[in-house]
């Protein structure tokens, strides 16, 4: 059977989003494994985002398909991708992966990250011998949606006129450099989805959140305090926020992402009613591959 291989860049029209959630549907009804978080397929028809799917057709049907995002538009790209269960061992996981190196290169990538769900021996047998190593592990943890009596010590407001004491906080916080952080904000502001807030004592910012909103799921990012003040109850406030937050939202649960070697976050969101759904690994290319 003749297979075509495309590329459609980001947002996607309804109809190939709709082909490549039927590969989905399928794939999860053989192997239980649902890919729509790596694969980012919430985000494919949003017009802001920045990225890119590569399509495998058998006649008028979805087999394959991968997903690259550069989330904030800095040109780091963040990959996954999924085979149909009776399309593999043909030689279309490598057909898609050329042509996602070929694009990303037309594209002007400075990094890519390659993702795999931990459930998933068959991806991650393929990154390897595609020439990725484990990078790192992400824990997605979930909580309902409650309201909670919010910490009054600790307020929470959204991002105004702090924008300085905010930058300080995150780069302190995830090493990130001043432009790095200004990217970040900058795409924030122009994404009605994604909504910045700050934690205050006695009027001066000690913490941030953002929280996206995705459907019925509230998500945590970018949640950070200040490092003179940790220990002090900032984080969980900022926690309890979110939760009340996405109940405020209409939103069914809160979502996030933590590194499975982040003992202590770990911690304060499982005090916080947080629990892990499922491990994604990261993948870098090894620059001696090939």
């Amino acid at each position: 059977m003749d297979i075509a291989i495309l590329t459609v860049s980001f947002p996607l029209d309804v109809e190939t989003s709709s082909e490549i959630q039927a590969l989905l549907r399928a794939n999860e009804e053989i192997e239980g494994t649902n890919y729509e978080q790596v694969l980012n397929i919430p985000v494919m028809t949003d017009p802001l985002t920045k990225g890119f799917a590569v399509l495998a057709y058998a006649e008028d049907e979805v087999v394959g398909v991968i997903s690259a995002i550069d989330m904030i538009g800095i040109h780091s790209y963040e990959w996954s991708g999924l085979v149909h269960p009776e399309y593999r061992r043909q030689g279309l996981g490598q057909a898609l992966t050329k042509e996602l190196q070929h694009n990303l290169e037309l594209r002007g990538y400075e990094s890519e990250l390659a993702l795999n769900i931990k459930d998933s021996k068959v991806g991650a047998a393929f990154l390897q011998q595609a020439g990725y190593e484990w990078n790192f592990s992400e824990a997605t943890l979930k909580a309902n949606v409650k309201a909670i009596e919010e910490n009054s010590a600790v307020e929470v407001y959204p991002l105004t006129d702090e924008a300085q004491e905010l930058k300080h906080i995150l780069m302190n916080a995830f090493g990130d450099t001043e432009d790095e952080v200004q990217t970040l904000l900058d795409y924030n502001a122009s994404n009605p989805s994604r909504h910045v807030f700050v934690a205050k004592q006695q009027e001066k910012v000690v913490g941030t959140v953002t929280l996206v909103e995705d459907g019925e799921t509230l998500w945590v990012t970018a949640l950070a305090t200040d490092s003179e003040r940790q220990g002090q109850g900032i984080g969980s406030a900022l926690l309890a926020f979110s939760q009340a937050e996405g109940l405020r939202r209409n939103c069914k649960s809160v979502m996030l992402d933590v590194e499975i070697d982040n003992n202590q976050a770990l911690s304060i969101y499982e005090k916080a009613g947080f629990h892990p759904v499922m491990q994604v690994d990261y993948y870098v290319k090894n620059p001696i591959a090939n």
